[in-house]
């Protein structure tokens, strides 16, 4: 299944630092698949490799109200979900908590577990 990951209104679990990476890991993501219908994905996670951060890690969690991400200077809309980025990338997060989260990396691999499931968004 094609699916393609939206940062607003994704919530992130935590982000944490590991080695010289960066590990974002999201409780429901928002996601379109192939036919753009919009639904929620558990179970996914940013690796940025070579990473710096600004922003309090301890309270990077929960909903995202803006997010902006960039590979080689190009701005993305949205993310393929799985997909392996190399290069200069830049993610900015903003959260409904306040905290705000700027991410500068070499790489960055998006993946889903395995069993996770999409799940269609039936709200109106």
């Amino acid at each position: 299944m094609s699916l393609t990951l939206e940062f607003h209104d994704s919530e992130i679990r935590d982000v944490v630092a590991d080695g010289t990476g960066l590990r974002v890991r999201l409780a429901a993501a928002s996601v379109r698949d192939a036919d753009g219908r919009r639904g929620w994905m558990p179970s996914v996670q940013l690796v940025l490799a070579d990473a710096t951060a600004t922003g309090d890690l301890r309270h990077a969690f929960g909903k995202i109200t803006e997010g902006r991400l960039s590979h080689g200077g190009q701005a993305l809309a949205r993310l393929a979900l799985p997909i392996a980025l190399d290069g200069a990338v830049k993610l900015a997060l903003r959260l409904a908590n306040g905290t705000a989260l700027d991410v500068r990396a070499r790489a960055l691999a998006a993946s889903v577990d395995p069993g996770a499931r999409f799940t269609e968004d039936l709200s109106c």
